[in-house]
């Protein structure tokens, strides 16, 4: 929806040649050069990439060959799920509604031969993303709870507190 304010880069030569860096100097586009996993950057464009990168890897593990088809998805996918920070969904923080999903609430057949096609295609595909996307969980959820441990306080019982002044927000910032 017009010129960016600002764009996030990795270093490629594309975006490091004169021409570009003349072109986003006369569009008023401030250039911010990136390396991978920095968020030092711009913290959201890297988050956000990390997103669609574990979507991408759902979609694409049964059929690799294709992953550039997933793309429209996978941006929409982004586009209609909730983010915390804007309180619903980029799409609604957009147009001021949720998108139609298009998802048909029961399966259906169609006379056409490429519909029908189509049809089954989206069917697979969404089911392979389900059991895909449940298994990164499951992933990430191993590793997050390789480091806790279920731990109960009494009422009265002394703990002490590690605070990071850069984290909390609840807590007063003292120096000492």
């Amino acid at each position: 929806h017009g010129l960016p304010l600002s764009i996030v880069s990795d270093r490629d030569k594309v975006f490091t040649s004169a021409f570009w860096k003349e072109l986003s100097r006369v569009w008023g586009t401030e250039l911010q050069m990136s390396t991978t996993y920095h968020p030092q950057t711009d913290g959201q464009t890297e988050r956000v990439n990390q997103c669609l990168e574990t979507y991408l890897r759902c979609a694409v593990h049964d059929c690799p060959a294709k992953w550039n088809s997933w793309l429209p998805q996978a941006e929409f996918w982004y586009n209609s799920s909730f983010h915390s920070a804007l309180g619903c969904s980029p799409y609604k923080a957009l147009y001021g509604h949720e998108p139609n999903i298009g998802q048909l609430a029961a399966p259906v057949t169609s006379l056409n031969a490429d519909v029908q096609s189509w049809i089954s295609s989206q069917a697979e595909h969404t089911a392979n993303l389900k059991i895909h996307l449940h298994r990164a969980q499951a992933k990430y959820k191993h590793y997050a709870d390789k480091n806790r441990s279920p731990r109960e306080f009494a009422v009265g019982e002394k703990v002490y507190l590690k605070l990071q002044p850069y984290a909390q927000s609840s807590v007063i910032n003292r120096p000492c």
